[in-house]
């Protein structure tokens, strides 16, 4: 139910906010054109640490680190604390250029970005106080869009749709096949979903709030 409910959420963000012109002004705020590209583990070592000063980046040795073996890196957020943790082993692949290891530190970015630099977040306390579907369900729709965002950030329209025909260039290292898909729909459709928006939802919108301001003169 989360997950059909978060879909639903996801796409309806897609229609309103402008990701494409989101990822161009966040390459910008980090002194980048929107077709260099995105140096995750400079950002995250050096540049957000300038930026944000209650940032932190760690490396987590192995043996000291808490999560599956598929998380590669995360994301905390407290009102005093914005930490960006890292598997030792994977700082190590970043270092060394491994494609999915700064995907990773770009995604974790990402969450750093929406949360801090565009505010598109509940906010800690809201969040503390929601029940654990809402939860759920708020955790899958910023965990889509972190990877939307991440996928403008790192990759190109053109190299994303090159990916639905398995061209020269390979995802499948870095990026799982949601996580391509995701990209990939919202490439090829952000201008019907803006225009769907604006002819089909802003006009009930609008509807619903003359009822509701109607309402209230009689009331």
């Amino acid at each position: 139910m989360a997950d059909q409910i978060s879909v639903v959420g996801t796409v309806i963000l897609m229609m309103i906010v402008d990701f494409k012109k989101m990822a161009v002004e966040f390459k910008k705020f980090f002194g980048l054109s929107s077709t260099q590209n995105f140096p995750a583990l400079s950002i995250a070592e050096n540049k957000l640490c300038m930026t944000d000063e209650c940032f932190e980046f760690i490396v987590i040795a192995n043996s000291d680190w808490n999560y599956e073996d598929s998380v590669q890196a995360y994301y905390k957020h407290s009102e005093n604390r914005h930490e960006i943790g890292i598997k030792e082993s994977v700082y190590k692949k970043a270092r060394s250029g491994d494609r999915s290891a700064l995907y990773s530190i770009a995604h974790e970015i990402s969450h750093w970005g929406l949360i801090n630099y565009f505010k598109l977040n509940l906010g800690v306390q809201e969040f503390e106080r929601l029940d654990p579907v809402s939860k759920a369900v708020f955790m899958n729709i910023h965990e889509n869009i972190a990877d939307l965002l991440t996928s403008l950030l790192v990759f190109s329209d053109e190299e994303l749709l090159k990916a639905q025909s398995a061209g020269d260039f390979d995802f499948s290292s870095c990026m799982g096949k949601d996580q391509i898909s995701l990209a990939l729909f919202y490439c090829q459709n952000r201008k019907a979903l803006a225009e769907n928006f604006m002819k089909n939802i802003v006009p009930k919108i609008m509807a619903q709030n003359k009822r509701t301001e109607s309402q209230r003169r009689i009331s």
